[in-house]
């Protein structure tokens, strides 16, 4: 087997959305043209550094109103 090869990717791909909806789809399978099916899941943006520290420093305001 000549692993140099690609294999390209068929044009019908199959959209799955989440039990939510959502503006876009939580995973796609896209039939390749040796006959498999390749799963690929959307990339979930994690807050940024500085936002968690902010939402610490709120958590820590509220155990002191408390």
């Amino acid at each position: 087997m000549n692993d140099n090869v690609q294999v390209l990717p068929l044009p019908k791909v199959d959209a799955r959305y989440g039990p939510m909806g959502g503006k876009y789809p939580e995973r796609i399978r896209v039939p390749m043209s040796d006959g498999k099916v390749i799963s690929y899941r959307i990339e979930v943006e994690q807050p940024h550094p500085q936002l968690m520290e902010a939402i610490e420093n709120i958590r820590k305001m509220k155990e002191h109103i408390k």
